[in-house]
């Protein structure tokens, strides 16, 4: 069996399979599809709702599209560290879908998504979060990867939740 690297070149023991890292949350929210899409695409709001983000910001100007980069800064107050990331849009469906990858050295490691469906007069939002590639920052034990993935699946419950206040909140006050 041949051992697997990370693309730093750093052997990878099989911890996992990939297909257990991943998690996926679903919340209705009581404002259209688009009014929460673009609460969603605004990245640099959603430091408001998103536990671990400090900040983000689009690298080019203009609606986000697919192959539009952005830059954030997260914070886990767990382990006390920020550390920066960059992701490029994967998908974005006005008042459909928004995903992007988070790319490390150049490679896809997560993929983050949300769906968004017209339901009983709001929105049914699922937001996913799969690891595409394992980088020993992720962690380097079983343990680890499975704390990670119950971080961010607590971190998708507290986004969700703050994001229907939001979208809510701005519906509301929106003419309808």
């Amino acid at each position: 069996m041949q051992q697997r690297l990370s693309p730093e070149g750093l052997p990878m023991p099989d911890l996992m399979e990939l297909s257990e890292l991943r998690a996926r949350r679903e919340r209705w929210i009581d404002a259209p599809p688009q009014t929460v899409y673009d609460l969603i695409t605004d990245v640099a709001a959603s430091a408001a709702w998103t536990p671990d983000l400090v900040s983000a910001q689009y690298e080019t100007e203009g609606v986000p599209q697919v192959g539009s980069w952005f830059t954030a800064v997260n914070a886990d107050v767990r382990h006390d560290h920020e550390w920066v990331t960059r992701s490029r849009v994967h998908a974005a469906e006005a008042g459909r879908e928004f995903a992007w990858y988070v790319v490390v050295q150049g490679v896809d490691a997560t993929l983050w998504h949300y769906r968004l469906r017209p339901r009983d007069g709001g929105t049914l939002v699922t937001e996913s979060w799969q690891v595409e590639h394992l980088f020993p920052v992720m962690g380097t034990s079983r343990e680890e990867l499975l704390a990670l993935k119950a971080h961010n699946t607590a971190g998708m419950e507290a986004t969700l939740n703050a994001l229907a206040d939001a979208a809510t909140a701005r519906h509301t006050r929106s003419p309808r």
